[in-house]
């Protein structure tokens, strides 16, 4: 690993002896710094971070991961980003304060990493779809622990009220074989606690809302326009809720404070469902429709309530559009080539 920084080799330093999956801490701020917002943009062609102020998006700068791969999915803790590289087996630890790599970890050959999420300040869990397994990688010392067994073709995860759910899309030959499913994890001892079962097929992606239900998308069959969303309670690991017409292989959700679920998919555009009263806002037959093109690669809602989407352009410098309170266009970010996922960190900077 590449130096952390001075307040990273602090924090080393306090916790030297510290790996287990139990390990919590807060960001140290010193006196003299302030924090800021940033969305963080994973972009696949030119394999790189986008970086961007919220307030100011014109302040842009990119993070080149170096490493190869095809990474489609990151997750943001602290100052800290974890990207997943795809058909490279490893993850990049990104320090979003200091704008550089720390190090590339590596994952069991053969992973296909790809979805990500933080069990607590210093462990991320990558998703390895081509082994049915996710391994909890230390970012702080560039190390991992033994890789857990959980369903077929894990393709993200979301940690939420102290468990980790693992998003299995049940794939074999990259087809459904079944319905999809959640694996229950313990998020701070990483033992698995149970499964959950759902009714849609090839789960993507899930976020959880303001209500404290996670909604999961679940792209369906390729070209049977079968997209579908699962509502689950974490109180009782259970799927309570099922509703279909989400269109042609839909991938990615995020929820904003008014409980309002933006689903976004290629040659769908950005879909959204009001989840207090279980309908469209914006359907299949009115998406909302960014740079002309229906089709929406990434979605996010940074701490403001603001929502962002990503236009996949794979071929040149993309998008990502800030939306209005109409869903139309207010601000366009210039972001890398291809871009996949959207993220936000707070990061101190000096004052």
């Amino acid at each position: 690993m590449q130096t952390l920084g001075k307040l990273g080799a602090l924090l080393l330093t306090v916790w030297s002896l510290v790996w287990s999956s139990g390990c919590v801490a807060a960001d140290l701020v010193a006196p003299d710094e302030v924090a800021r917002e940033i969305g963080v943009v994973v972009t696949s062609t030119d394999v790189a971070l986008t970086l961007f102020d919220v307030d100011d998006p014109s302040d842009v700068e990119t993070i080149g991961l170096g490493a190869g791969g095809s990474p489609v999915t990151l997750a943001v803790r602290g100052h800290y980003a974890a990207v997943p590289l795809g058909v490279v087996p490893a993850v990049a630890v990104v320090d979003l304060r200091e704008a550089e790599v720390d190090g590339t970890v590596p994952l069991p050959e053969g992973s296909g990493a790809t979805g990500v999420a933080f069990a607590n300040d210093s462990i991320a869990l990558v998703a390895n779809p081509n082994l049915d397994t996710v391994t909890p990688v230390n970012v702080w010392r560039g190390t991992t622990g033994p890789s857990i067994e959980v369903g077929r073709f894990p393709q993200n995860v979301v940690v939420h009220g102290g468990k980790a759910y693992v998003v299995n899309a049940e794939l074999e030959n990259f087809a459904p074989a079944g319905t999809s499913t959640l694996t229950v994890l313990d998020a701070s001892t990483l033992t698995v606690l149970g499964t959950v079962q759902l009714s849609g097929q090839n789960a993507a992606a899930a976020a959880v809302g303001p209500d404290g239900l996670l909604y999961v998308i679940q792209s369906g069959v390729f070209g049977e326009d079968d997209g579908t969303l699962s509502v689950v309670d974490p109180s009782t690991d259970e799927e309570i809720g099922f509703h279909q017409g989400f269109g042609g292989f839909p991938g990615s959700v995020a929820v904003d404070p008014e409980g309002l679920v933006y689903v976004g998919g290629f040659g769908v555009g950005l879909l959204v469902w009001d989840s207090v009263v279980e309908s469209f806002v914006r359907g299949l037959d009115d998406p909302v429709v960014t740079g002309g093109v229906r089709s929406t690669s990434g979605v996010g809602v940074d701490s403001e309530a603001r929502v962002y989407a990503l236009s996949p352009d794979c071929e040149s410098p993309a998008v990502a559009h800030r939306l209005d309170d109409e869903f139309d266009s207010e601000r366009e970010i210039t972001v890398g080539i291809c871009p996949f996922a959207i993220g936000f960190a707070e990061v101190e900077e000096e004052g």
